[in-house]
């Protein structure tokens, strides 16, 4: 199955300089939570989720409005192509611990986003997207500490200790 048949389009975009307050409000809008954030060529270079959204409020005590999309954005993208197989993005998501894909063209402009959602949706009629959908869903579940190396555990959990 090719990624086009599943995937959500058109791909709702912000750019780095719009305001948090802008991004809330498309994804509230657009019932999504994440959001490919375009250059000014409108190739995807990083994304913004809802969580990066909170966390940069929370972090900072500054209203959304005050704050930019790339005070919050991860740089980390990885995308997916619409004729690529669907097993690619499923490996891809469970990889990269993610629970959405952007899905680019040949110049890297956003199509669509493939969501762990839209695997679920249809993996009530197709046994084996199920399974697999599963598998994204186990591996984004993940807790931190279980993908860190030895030595980032001890600092992570130490961290904990004094935040406690």
């Amino acid at each position: 199955m090719k990624i086009k048949s599943l995937m959500t389009s058109p791909a709702v975009t912000v750019q780095s300089s719009d305001s948090l307050a802008h991004a809330a409000h498309l994804l509230w809008n657009h019932d999504c939570g994440t959001l490919p954030v375009v250059d000014k060529e409108g190739r995807v270079g990083a994304m913004v989720t809802d969580r990066d959204i909170c966390v940069a409020a929370w972090s900072t005590g500054k209203p959304l409005a005050a704050l930019r999309v790339q005070d919050a954005m991860s740089k980390s993208v990885v995308s997916i192509r619409a004729e690529d197989d669907v097993g690619l993005a499923v490996d891809r998501m469970a990889m990269h611990q993610v629970h959405r894909l952007p899905v680019v063209d040949e110049h890297d402009r956003p199509v669509g986003v493939l969501s762990l959602n839209d695997l679920a949706r249809r993996g009530d009629k197709d046994p084996q997207l199920g399974k697999r959908a599963l598998q994204v869903m186990a591996a984004v579940c993940r807790l931190r500490s279980e993908t860190m190396p030895p030595a980032q555990r001890t600092l992570a959990s130490a961290g904990a200790a004094v935040a406690d």
